[in-house]
């Protein structure tokens, strides 16, 4: 079996976050800002409010944006959808437990994610990982649900 792997990069140059923007045109970047597009001024956005931004790379081509964040005790985490000839290698798992890990290392107690609450494929990825909904809603249309994972 030819099992691929998933590498995650943090993008540090305005370039990283540009290769980021254009690995999908049809992206969830969060709800959670002012910015409800897929552009590099929303991403860069992102990062200006304390998200830190990572291309999820297969064989050097980015396949997903990851996003974590640190606040007190906590780890806020988002992800796009996983490019679509890359579904089915079990990426979404590996970014499952990249934040947890991230998570354990920064010693934060629980992990939020948020999720659009149209995208059944994320929505049960959280529930099969153990993450409970909060009931919190975000976005322009509270179409981003609160998911929470207690660590440790």
């Amino acid at each position: 079996m030819n099992e691929k792997k998933l590498v995650f990069k943090p993008a540090k140059t305005d370039q990283d976050i540009a290769n980021i923007v254009n690995h999908t045109t049809d992206a969830f970047v969060s709800g959670l800002t002012s910015k409800e597009q897929w552009s590099l001024e929303g991403l860069k956005d992102e990062a200006e409010e304390g998200w830190e931004i990572f291309g999820a790379l297969c064989e050097e081509e980015v396949v997903a944006a990851v996003f974590i964040k640190y606040a007190p005790k906590s780890l806020l985490t988002k992800n796009t959808p996983i490019k679509l000839e890359y579904q089915g290698n079990g990426f979404s798992h590996i970014i499952k437990e990249f934040y947890e890990d991230e998570a354990i290392t920064r010693k934060a107690d629980k992990i939020i994610n948020y999720c659009p609450s149209d995208n059944f494929r994320m929505i049960s990825l959280n529930e099969g990982h153990k993450y409970e909904k909060t009931g919190n809603k975000f976005g322009k249309n509270n179409n981003i649900d609160e998911w929470e994972k207690h660590i440790g």
